[in-house]
């Protein structure tokens, strides 16, 4: 499941016409065995994007925030039944996963910790771990309280164009997941793409690896 769609796929429907050609990824992993095969959902976002992707209210931005928790079950309740139902899913929280850039990122990084029931793993690209000042890394924490624990966590960001991609912030958010106990390489995937910018062009480059790392090999089906 990843934030965004319309921004996966197809340069006439993608931000700035640059998708993540997602498809070339999974079609190239196909041929190489670099992740097992997988089927992407990726709902488009909405002129609610901001409230929708974010879980809480940041005061410094004016268009609000705080519907993230019913995007979340909105895709646990609605669209998830639906596309096991369709399709030849495996439907089990270890072979199902979340990705998303930026505010997608930060629903994402949330989800981590609130739906780990649903979802194995996590990959948040270039996520808004600045939200609320930062709100995320407490949300991190609260992983040591919880029932469920994601599998693998994937998190990542350049280091620059006009804000250095939050790097410094996200730096904060990876070393968060370590803090509860995700450790590189086998539970825990940062990286830093020198030269990043926060756009869909930096985030088609490193989407494959984001995968491969989530995902795994082709072994992985049964």
């Amino acid at each position: 499941y990843m934030h965004d769609g319309q921004n996966l796929f197809d340069p006439t429907a993608a931000f700035g016409g640059n998708p993540w050609w997602a498809q070339n990824a999974v079609d190239a992993a196909a041929e190489s065995g670099a992740f097992a095969e997988v089927i992407i959902v990726g709902p488009e976002n909405t002129a609610d994007r901001i409230p929708e992707y974010t879980p809480v209210v940041d005061p410094t931005v004016d268009a609000g925030g705080a519907l993230g928790e019913q995007y979340c079950q909105m895709l646990i309740q609605e669209l998830k039944p639906k596309i096991d139902a369709t399709y030849r899913t495996i439907p089990d929280r270890d072979h199902t996963f979340m990705m998303g850039s930026s505010l997608g990122g930060l629903i994402t990084a949330y989800a981590s910790v609130e739906h780990a029931d649903v979802y194995g793993g996590f990959g948040a690209l270039s996520p808004s771990t600045w939200w609320d000042n930062t709100w995320i890394l407490g949300e991190v924490a609260k992983l040591t309280s919880k029932t469920s624990h994601p599998n693998k966590v994937y998190v990542d960001s350049g280091n620059a164009g006009p804000s250095n991609d939050d790097v410094t912030n996200t730096a904060n958010l990876a070393a968060a997941y370590q803090s509860v106990g995700f450790a590189p390489p086998q539970t825990l995937d940062y990286l830093v793409q020198n030269g990043g910018q926060h756009s869909e062009i930096y985030w088609a480059q490193r989407a494959p690896g984001a995968l491969a790392f989530l995902v795994g090999p082709r072994a992985l089906l049964p």
